[in-house]
């Protein structure tokens, strides 16, 4: 495109030399061709100055199409390591489950165990007190033992049942 805006310059320039040597007075063609050459060289101007400032606008685009290029693989960067810190965290996460599922299954078995462990020392405690009832039975034969319960008290010479009993904490 500037080549032939160059032509026509060009042209412009020779077609009014040529007339002045032949008539040498121009004629008003003559002065429409440089009214064209001067147009001409205003609109030349003006397309030279706006390439220079779009060849401008150019190198801004390149350099930051380079900049967002370059941000592009760093955000690339970033989301294949939390890609992976992702998988770890699942993998942890089902370990972490994995064991919670072992430890809910061992707590369970405990709170059984206890509860047999519990039902044992009941049992004992049991034994036990029938075995002082009739001991005390065999040492005093007047005695009435309808009135043993393992499961009350006395306190101030007054038979407690097991709701009155207050538990003294062990230091």
């Amino acid at each position: 495109m500037w080549r032939m805006e160059r032509l026509k310059v060009v042209s412009a320039i020779v077609a009014p030399i040529e007339a002045v040597r032949s008539n040498h007075q121009p004629s008003s063609k003559v002065g429409n061709v440089l009214a064209k050459l001067l147009h001409t060289r205003l609109s030349s101007d003006e397309l030279l100055k706006r390439y220079n400032v779009m060849r401008e606008e150019k190198k801004k685009l390149v350099g930051r199409l380079e900049d967002v290029a370059a941000e592009k693989d760093e955000l690339a960067k970033k989301v294949v390591d939390l890609e992976a810190w992702m998988k770890e965290s699942e993998s942890m996460l089902e370990e972490f489950e994995l064991q919670a599922a072992r430890e809910r299954g061992a707590s369970k078995k405990l709170k059984e165990e206890l509860l047999i462990f519990k039902k044992e020392v009941m049992k004992q405690h049991e034994k036990g007190f029938n075995k002082a009832v009739k001991q005390v039975g065999f040492f005093t034969k007047d005695l009435e033992l309808g009135l043993f319960d393992p499961f009350k008290d006395v306190k101030d010479s007054v038979q407690l049942g097991k709701d009155d009993i207050v538990v003294e904490e062990e230091e």
